[in-house]
């Protein structure tokens, strides 16, 4: 895939300027946060307390907030010259969107774009805690916080807490926040099944880090990967995939959801084909995987 430049997006209009900053957004990289929403809402349906408009706020905020990180991202990785100084990047996957370094957007731009975003996603959850709880602040805190310092400083991701954190954003608390929203209460198998979405979730960052490891060394990013190296890197993502699929195993949840086994068949291909240093086919593997557990975790949910 190209990446993006001023050639294509060269268009002064509304239509362009909207098109180009909803591009910007990465999209193609919300399943991430679609998945663990979807699994909250499958719950929900399956406890026959479905609400149609809040799901559909959910929805629209986690898509807004997960965004607005995305752009925040791409604005602090510039500005810290993590991605200008990118040689080893494997676009769309890795090194950022590339919009500001191929001066399609300016970082002022980026950073605006970013902030209304989160700005967004905030004032729909605001509506949400109206009509539910306030107890669903806590949630929404949280999780804004992780959003913005994720990338920001003291840039959790710069000190080898990403993970953590996208395990904890993609997983736990979207799950339960979701569950709670509906329900207005969590049940164990919330936990366990965000949990486990979140480690899968985790393992997409974890690969996407590999191709940046020396760019990030060379801007003092020091994820997980930057600080083990490409050699010893590998064995993260094996070790991911083994604690999700164990959590699938044993972790109380609902029986169809072991459906979600099946994944073992892609997480396989990707650990094999990192093994071998093959990252353009592992990394796609992975988010394969990904997005096999969470639509088979969905199902599960609803069949049970």
């Amino acid at each position: 895939m190209l990446e993006p430049n001023i050639d294509v997006y060269h268009g002064t209009t509304w239509t362009n300027r909207l098109l180009t900053w909803f591009v910007a957004t990465r999209p193609a990289f919300f399943t991430a946060s679609l998945a663990p929403v979807c699994i909250g809402l499958a719950i929900a349906w399956q406890q026959q307390a479905f609400n149609f408009s809040l799901a559909l706020f959910t929805l629209l905020a986690i898509i807004c907030i997960h965004a607005g990180a995305n752009v925040l991202n791409d604005y602090c990785d510039a500005h810290n010259g993590t991605d200008a100084c990118n040689q080893q990047r494997i676009f769309p996957f890795s090194g950022g969107s590339r919009f500001i370094q191929n001066a399609v957007l300016s970082a002022e731009e980026t950073k605006w774009l970013g902030i209304a975003l989160l700005t967004a996603g905030a004032i729909l959850g605001l509506h949400m805690v109206f009509l539910t709880s306030p107890i669903l602040l806590l949630f929404g805190f949280v999780g804004a916080l992780l959003a913005v310092f994720y990338s920001a400083p003291p840039c959790l991701a710069c000190r080898g807490l990403g993970d953590i954190v996208i395990t904890l954003c993609f997983g736990l608390l979207p799950v339960a926040g979701t569950v709670w929203i509906q329900l207005g209460t969590i049940p164990q198998a919330a936990w366990w099944l965000g949990g486990i979405i979140g480690i899968f979730a985790a393992s997409i960052l974890w690969i996407n880090s590999i191709p940046d490891i020396n760019a990030d060394k060379t801007s003092g990013k020091l994820t997980l990967p930057a600080r083990l190296g490409a050699q010893r890197a590998r064995y993260g993502l094996p070790i991911l995939f083994t604690l999700g699929f164990l959590g699938i195993l044993s972790a109380p949840i609902p029986v169809y959801c072991h459906l979600a086994l099946l994944a073992v068949i892609p997480a396989s291909l990707a650990c094999l084909k990192l093994w071998q240093y093959q990252l353009i086919p592992a990394i796609p593997l992975t988010l394969i995987t990904h997005t096999t557990v969470g639509i088979l975790l969905i199902l599960g949910c609803l069949l049970s």
